[in-house]
């Protein structure tokens, strides 16, 4: 099936069954009739400086102080830019800033660039910046909020020169405002058009498609390809044939066992493996609420064993909550152990245990479905349900879902942010714990993570950070499995260096003949 989905409406409407839903979530209606006619317009009219991109569901929001999730964040960084950037290995360089300079503990200057302009053809300016920065805090739904509690005052001098002020010292002051677009003074994208300074702007989004162009005004180096097609089809197959057909230059989320039928029409590349893919559970809800049945289901999953013959190399086994290349990550922790025969018998002391109803989205059900078999393997009952991504996230982010499996890609350097978000308790007026959808808590752990920003010694920051896994791999508020390469099946005339976040960014990518 096809995800419809149209910019600025109030509701999402169900074609096939009358059914209205909330903007937020898109709806299942066009039939592959209709995309077919699509898809065929745009392979007429294809040229060496456009391409078409497959995604298995829509940004869930076009507004980027909202979402940290991969697909929103891959295209909507095209689009919006922060006043510094990640490279492709996750390091700091210059954004809309050129250049930057810490004054003392608790000051940092920023310059901006003087030939910026926003899609609307505005100048960007120092007061867009300040609205940028605060606007997050003032948004409940943002999962963008680090710098709530630290943040004394922006301020404007001159023309380009922005001063941040933090209430006490913060060492990753930089990573944090790298992860904040900057938008015109005023603007809502939330329902309005999105504007950013990017090198892409966006043009229209309909039906089951979005679609950008090359900003001419662009104060960076201007990108090669000057169009870019994003089409939502949330089956593989629906990809696959589109690429097969010529109609799609790039697919995602390509699953582990058709690698071979890609590898037979195009390029297979796969990502570094950042991206954890993991088992959440209702920490308040019976059996999940028992150390010893979490506890049984770590020792339960064989994780060599999956990488090897689910993922056939495609993953590697995770053991922490930090992920390769992230600070914090410490290379020295020892794999979890898989010993099935204790997972049993901590299951039998538990007693009469009720079946466990285990949800994944449908593109990533080859390693669900062996989630279950192993879950089985050590006395459980399990009921798989498949859901289509946009179903699945609306049952997340409902609340309705007790075991589910999922995966986040860290959006920062430093792994602070995604330990904050997703194992502090959750206070929502403060930003923290707003990932923290299993209903952990920890005073420990909550008093090392609200002291990290009054130490400034990197180490002694690691030494606290390594404190916090060991507390979560103990406890086991979520259960870790493996480190997941995202794979791409991709045009023989695409060149593209993949990048450590796995975003897609479109001036990254060149076509040869």
């Amino acid at each position: 099936m096809i995800i419809n989905f149209i910019k600025k409406s109030k509701n999402y409407v169900c074609m096939n069954c009358n059914l209205s839903l909330s903007r937020r979530y898109l709806s299942i209606s066009l039939s592959y009739i209709l995309v077919f006619f699509s898809l065929l317009l745009i392979s007429c009219a294809y040229k060496k400086d456009s391409i078409v991109i497959a995604y298995p569901q829509a940004p869930r929001s076009f507004d980027c102080h909202v979402r940290k999730e991969l697909i929103t964040l891959s295209i909507l960084y095209n689009i919006y830019e922060p006043l510094v950037c990640f490279d492709a290995n996750m390091k700091i360089g210059p954004g809309l800033a050129d250049y930057w300079e810490q004054k003392d503990s608790l000051t940092w200057v920023f310059y901006l660039r003087d030939d910026v302009v926003f899609h609307n053809g505005k100048t960007c300016g120092i007061n867009d910046v300040i609205y940028s920065l605060y606007r997050p805090m003032n948004l409940p739904e943002s999962e963008f909020t680090v710098l709530q509690d630290v943040l004394d005052t922006i301020i404007g001098e001159v023309e380009n020169k922005i001063i941040i002020k933090t209430i006490i010292p913060r060492t990753f002051v930089l990573y944090d405002v790298a992860l904040i677009g900057i938008i015109p003074e005023g603007l809502d994208p939330g329902t309005e058009d999105p504007v950013g300074t990017g090198p892409y702007r966006f043009i229209a989004s309909s039906e089951n498609r979005l679609t950008l162009e090359a900003f001419p005004q662009y104060w960076g180096e201007k990108p090669e390809i000057k169009r870019v097609d994003y089409y939502i089809i949330p089956e593989f197959e629906g990809r696959f044939q589109m690429f097969a057909e010529g109609k799609a230059d790039i697919i995602t989320f390509v699953p582990i066992e058709a690698v071979e039928r890609c590898e037979a029409i195009g390029q297979v590349v796969a990502s570094p493996g950042v991206s954890i893919r993991y088992l959440e559970l209702n920490l308040r809800k019976y059996p999940f609420n028992t150390r010893e049945f979490r506890f049984a289901i770590n020792i339960g999953i064989d994780r060599e064993g999956m990488t090897r013959d689910v993922y056939h190399g495609y993953a590697v086994p995770a053991n922490q909550y930090i992920n390769p290349g992230v600070f914090g990550y410490d290379p020295t922790r020892k794999n979890f152990v898989y010993d099935p025969d204790s997972a049993k018998k901590l299951i039998l002391n538990l007693g009469d245990v009720p079946a466990i109803e285990l949800e994944y989205a449908n593109v990533k059900y080859f390693i669900g479905e062996a989630i279950a078999k192993q879950l089985e393997n050590i006395g459980l009952k399990v009921k798989t349900h498949s859901l289509p991504p946009d179903e699945f996230w609306a049952r997340i982010e409902g609340r309705q879902s007790d075991c589910y499996l999922i995966s986040m890609v860290p959006n920062s350097y430093e792994g602070i942010g995604d330990i904050t978000s997703c194992f502090h308790t959750l206070q929502s007026a403060k930003g923290l714990g707003l990932q923290n959808r299993v209903g952990f808590s920890n005073r420990r752990v909550d008093a090392i993570i609200e002291s990290l920003p009054y130490i400034t010694d990197p180490q002694h920051v690691a030494q606290k950070i390594s404190e916090i896994q060991d507390i979560l791999i103990k406890d086991l508020p979520t259960i870790p499995i493996v480190w997941e390469k995202q794979i791409y099946c991709v045009s023989e005339k695409i060149e593209w260096d993949l990048r450590l976040d796995e975003f897609i960014l479109i001036r990254d990518i060149t076509i040869t003949d």
